[in-house]
């Protein structure tokens, strides 16, 4: 509730007492489902599953208040703004889930309306919703509106695509680029390890000059996990890998980890990899995104708060782009099985270049469409329209070409 009216620049009183709620200046929502005796208030009925101690698995069809959707949680029909918002932003559906993809992780698909929910951001959608029906019967009330920014967020998965990853894997990556028919790529590889030829995968100036030109915030998320079939990044100790890190945030971007593929609800991997960036910075690290996006509520998030971590990055589907939570707008996650707040801040993530290119199978020209859409989304809404890239998708190599122009037009904060 005090999500929906965080904008409001009022202050929030919750008051089961009428004699308060009569004597209250300024407009006053009633939240219950007995008729309302004030004809000078805004009334919405509660739906009450979501108030129960004990977790239902909820599969709410989709029904439509003002001819916004929004899920059906009790089979009432009623549009409850306050549980709905609350439905997509704790991810409720999620504590509950039995199905996941190959990964382990909570498909977009699996979500409540499916992939046509994800393609606006409904929790703010029925914010704005509420505040109209306010204004109708407080003619006065005049919430502040947010303000739309773009923010830049890059992982490094690969910090280089050929230097610095030993004679065997040189060896064994070249003839394996041989075999593939790739006898180019080969050249390129020796070179980089030969010559000292710029390798493709750094492309870490380019991108804060890019984000620095157009004052967009950067944030870049670096893999330091111990090596593994999904953990290929070079090694953690590597002088090189340090000081790009260290460039990038010397560069003014904000710098997190991004937890290895087996970290997700293993505290012991999660601390050591944190230690290991705190160790490069000379800071606390406080900003995290899972590698693959892979976590799984409620275990991955309390490891994090374990870790001291305090913001994460995460909130978005692999295989699909949109609104995971519904918002664009970062949000303090709620732990529903302990029924508290907590301090870690959500930071919603729209849309990710490896969704648009391997899952959608898009074209940059198409993936340019969508971005341009979910953009404006966000623009009428307000709120951070955050892009997941990788430093290797905007080298313009391979399968990336014509990739760069798509993510500097997605960055772009007009």
């Amino acid at each position: 509730m005090r999500w929906m009216f965080s904008f409001a620049g009022e202050e929030l009183r919750v008051t089961s007492d009428l004699i308060v709620f009569s004597n209250a200046s300024g407009p006053r929502v009633w939240y219950s489902n007995e008729p309302c005796p004030f004809t000078d208030a805004v009334s919405f009925a509660r739906v009450e599953v979501l108030w129960d101690n004990a977790m239902s698995n909820l599969q709410p069809a989709v029904c439509y208040w003002n001819n916004m959707p929004f899920p059906n949680l009790d089979g009432s029909e009623r549009f409850d703004p306050f549980a709905s918002s609350f439905f997509l932003l704790s991810r409720y559906e999620e504590y509950t889930a039995t199905a996941f993809d190959e990964h382990g992780r909570f498909s977009g698909h699996q979500a409540w309306g499916g992939a046509a929910s994800l393609c606006r951001p409904w929790a703010d959608i029925w914010r704005s919703g509420v505040h109209v029906e306010i204004r109708k019967v407080f003619p006065d009330y005049n919430p502040a509106v947010s303000a739309f920014r773009t923010v830049a967020s890059i992982d490094v998965d690969s910090a280089f695509a050929f230097r610095y990853k030993g004679v065997r894997r040189t060896l064994v990556g070249a003839a394996k680029d041989v075999l593939r028919l790739k006898p180019g790529r080969a050249l390129t590889r020796m070179k980089c390890v030969l010559s000292n030829e710029h390798d493709p995968f750094d492309t870490y100036e380019y991108i804060l000059d890019t984000c620095l030109a157009q004052h967009i915030e950067l944030r870049c998320f670096f893999l330091l996990a111990d090596r593994s079939r999904y953990d290929i990044n070079v090694h953690h100790r590597n002088a090189q890998l340090r000081e790009r890190i260290e460039d990038m945030r010397d560069g003014g971007a904000i710098v997190g980890i991004h937890p290895g593929y087996e970290s997700h609800n293993d505290v012991r991997i999660v601390r050591s990899e944190i230690a290991r960036l705190d160790s490069i910075l000379g800071e606390k690290t406080l900003h995290s995104r899972q590698h693959f996006l892979k976590f799984r509520l409620p275990v991955t998030y309390r490891r994090l708060l374990e870790c001291d971590i305090r913001h994460d990055h995460s909130m978005g589907y692999a295989d699909l782009p949109g609104f995971r939570a519904g918002t664009a707008h970062p949000f303090k996650w709620f732990d529903v099985e302990r029924n508290e707040v907590t301090s870690l801040l959500v930071h919603p993530i729209i849309v990710m270049d490896s969704t648009l290119r391997h899952y959608q199978q898009l074209d940059a020209l198409e993936a340019m469409q969508v971005v341009a859409q979910l953009k404006a989304e966000v623009r009428n809404t307000g709120g951070d329209f955050i892009t997941l890239w990788h430093n290797e998708t905007v080298a313009e190599q391979g399968d990336w070409v014509g990739w760069r122009a798509v993510w500097e037009e997605a960055i772009k904060p007009e």
